[in-house]
């Protein structure tokens, strides 16, 4: 399957890049990685004698008759399979190896000759006896042409470089020298000879050959640093897609560099060497000055947490155009990508577009998105190591004190600070009930409202799983009363507008009744296993440490709630190598029992141990619910259904945005548990919560669903509940 992939998009790219977003390069690069890894099991063998690869060869060294050899192959369907660099082998045919190879050592232009799916022998041939005596070959180019380098039109720019940047390169500049292996550039440079600069990007461009050579490395970057050096400005060029890069280093094609190289081909001669500023100089040539935003998104790679928070916090606030604009750039650079500092949002790049439209909208409109700092205080401290009880009661603390005149500096700090999950998967929580409580009063007042609709197109526009997604979803049959609201609203905003539409049609749509079709799966049934002491004994005799542990993990995945005692005694001196605890976590994944804090210290598995030797399955769960500060109890110790529907319905939570997909499901379990003890069934579902066996993809939301209308149809609950849905509301 693999090979499959790769082998499409590999011929995407050598018949119509042009078709390929920017997104299928880093689709192919991690699809090289993965096949990659498959190698290690088993190698393919290649045909390197084919006589293909000799007229490669030939073609390479210059030979114009190579071109007329590889007129039979271009039409060929025989399989060929290719080994290129770091054994990445892939299975083509023979006319798509020649192509491949066609398209690397020539620089015919479009109107001279293209090389396409359609491209045939006939092609070639009639190419090849119209225009043979016009051919050349490039030795600095290392191809074949018609149009000489130096006569093709090239859309250029150039920029000042940042002071920090500058300074970088400074202490960069010996070694980046030193990198450089042809003695003749290194001698011009020497000799202040401005034609340095063409044979540093004829270098640049002979690296073209990349599933041969892969070079997404220091090298590519050293000969663009050099010429920055030389210089002291950046270069702009068309590359992939006909787009600006001000990274042709790190394009995936080689539009960039061969725009580059054409460039100076035709006027490295107009430039000077400057003894004053040690720079080559063109005197003809506009450099753009560069603004606050470009030295702070330099800033976002400093390996100071600090530094790199500071400088995204100032860009949040900046010239959204020019930083929509700068975040495209260096979203589109595959190694900054890579560089940014990881105290960063996960895509910080995408996050910047649209929190710097959403401050400049607040700022337009008389909003607040900065706050107080004690806000600001009180969401970092969501992102400290919390007891249950203390992550509660600063989650239920900031609901009940949150306005909606704070609630957009809430969410612009918790986008800020997304990337420490305990935050964000807090601030699910927080925003999902702060909304549905006060979800009238926004509808009743035009500027909150239209501020919910502009911050829901907004987060929608992130790129990242999350309930940043959903924000619509709270108007999820709210019939004409929300047409009626939407209706209301006057704007000329086509993000609002947008939204505007899309929300009427969820006015319309019902509240689904629960339908879980697979109440018992691969990670959630029932089974029965005995002599739980002498299995784990056997096991523990394996002597492959790996293998003892995946099969203990299994083995504990199944047992029952009453056969924990005797797992827990057999178990009591085992430690697993990695992590001494994780044996114990099929405790909170099987069985919700979320308050004893990951199992991670022998004081908390003694008190659990205790805990269960005293009381029965539900006084167990319910002194659980009672430690951990969630009176689900009445004053007649009956149940609450009215404080259990609420936590079902909001207690499950997903992450604002970001934070691995997972949901938490906090003490959803333990109440399903007592519901499903009190009221002698479990709506058809296992006994248990999962038979995790190492995974995670357990969690209580179709069972929630299933109990909150079980509570309704039996008429249980004392009080209206008719605010809006959850967020998590058919969320996947």
């Amino acid at each position: 399957m693999v090979t499959i992939i790769l082998s499409l998009t590999y011929f995407l790219i050598i018949t119509e890049p042009k078709i390929i977003n920017i997104q299928m390069k880093y689709f192919y690069l991690i699809s090289f990685f993965i096949f990659n890894c498959f190698l290690s099991f088993g190698q393919m063998t290649s045909n390197e004698k084919h006589p293909l690869y000799a007229i490669e060869y030939q073609l390479k060294s210059g030979e114009i008759n190579a071109l007329f050899e590889l007129i039979p192959y271009l039409d060929s369907k025989e399989e060929l399979v290719e080994r290129f660099a770091y054994n990445h082998i892939s299975a083509y045919n023979e006319s798509d190896v020649a192509k491949r190879i066609l398209s690397v050592y020539t620089l015919f232009s479009d109107s001279e000759f293209t090389i396409n799916d359609s491209t045939s022998s006939n092609d070639l041939i009639v190419f090849l006896n119209t225009y043979n005596d016009k051919i050349t070959f490039s030795k600095d180019a290392n191809a074949f042409l018609i149009t000489p380098l130096e006569n093709r039109p090239v859309n250029i720019q150039f920029r000042h470089l940042t002071k920090g940047y500058k300074k970088n390169l400074k202490k960069e500049y010996q070694n980046i020298l030193s990198s450089i292996e042809n003695p003749e550039i290194i001698s011009l440079i020497n000799n202040k000879d401005p034609k340095s600069l063409y044979l540093i990007c004829a270098a640049l461009f002979r690296e073209r050959d990349w599933l041969n050579t892969f070079s997404f490395d220091s090298k590519l970057k050293n000969y663009i640093k050099l010429l920055q050096i030389l210089t002291d400005f950046e270069i702009g060029v068309e590359g992939d897609f006909n787009k600006m890069t001000w990274h042709i280093e790190s394009t995936f094609y080689t539009n960039g560099a061969l725009n580059l190289l054409c460039y100076f081909a035709a006027n490295y001669n107009q430039f000077s060497w400057n003894n004053n500023k040690s720079i080559f100089e063109n005197p003809k040539i506009h450099i753009m000055s560069i603004g606050n935003e470009k030295s702070l998104f330099q800033l976002l790679s400093s390996k100071d947490d600090k530094i790199a928070m500071d400088a995204f916090i100032q860009l949040t606030t900046c010239n959204p155009k020019i930083v929509a604009e700068l975040a495209d750039e260096y979203e589109d650079n595959f190694d900054i990508m890579f560089e940014r500092n990881y105290s960063l949002p996960t895509f910080p790049y995408r996050f910047l577009k649209q929190i710097v439209v959403l401050t400049d909208y607040c700022t337009q409109n008389d909003i607040n998105f900065i706050g107080t700092e004690k806000l600001r205080n009180e969401i970092l401290l969501l992102g400290n190591n919390l007891s249950f009880s203390e992550r509660r009661d600063l989650e239920d603390k900031m609901i009940n004190t949150l306005t909606l005149d704070e609630i957009t500096a809430f969410e612009y700090w918790s986008l800020i600070y997304e990337n420490e999950w305990g935050i964000t998967h807090s601030v699910g929580r927080i925003l999902d009930i702060f909304y549905s409580k006060h979800w009238n009063q926004l509808l009743e007042n035009p500027k909150y409202l239209e501020c919910f609709l502009k911050k829901s197109y907004l987060f929608e526009e992130l790129g990242i799983i999350g309930i940043c997604n959903n924000y619509l979803i709270k108007f999820t049959d709210y019939q004409q009363q929300g047409i009626d609201k939407l209706n209301s609203i006057n704007t000329q905003d086509p993000d609002i507008i947008n939204q505007i539409k899309k929300a009427k049609e969820i006015c319309f749509t019902k509240i689904e009744l629960p339908d879980d079709p697979r109440k018992t799966n691969d990670a959630n049934y029932d089974i029965e296993i005995s002599h739980i002491t002498d299995s784990i004994q056997r096991i523990l005799k394996e002597t492959d440490n790996d293998l003892r542990e995946d099969l203990l993990e299994d083995f504990l995945s199944n047992i029952n709630y009453f056969q924990i005692g005797e797992a827990m005694e057999a178990i009591k001196d085992v430690q697993f190598t990695d992590n001494k605890w994780d044996i114990y976590t099929f405790l909170d994944r099987d069985f919700g029992f979320f308050y004893y804090s990951e199992f991670d210290s022998k004081k908390i598995i003694n008190q659990f141990i205790a805990d269960y030797n005293q009381y029965s399955e539900f006084d167990f769960y319910k002194n659980m619910l009672n430690q951990a500060g969630t009176n689900y109890f009445n004053e007649q110790n009956g149940l609450d259904y009215d404080k259990i529907y609420d936590a079902l319905k909001y207690n499950l939570v997903d992450a604002f945005v970001g934070g691995g997909g997972g949901t938490r499901d906090n003490e959803v379990y333990a109440i399903i548990k007592i519901l499903e003890l009190t009221h002698k069934t479990t709506l058809g579902y296992p006994k248990k919560l999962c038979n995790s066996k190492g995974v995670y993809g357990c969690d209580s939301k179709d069972r929630a669903n299933y109990w909150m209308q079980f509570i309704q149809d039996q008429n249980l609950l004392k009080n209206p509940h008719n605010e809006p849905v959850s967020f998590h509301y058919n969320y996947e």
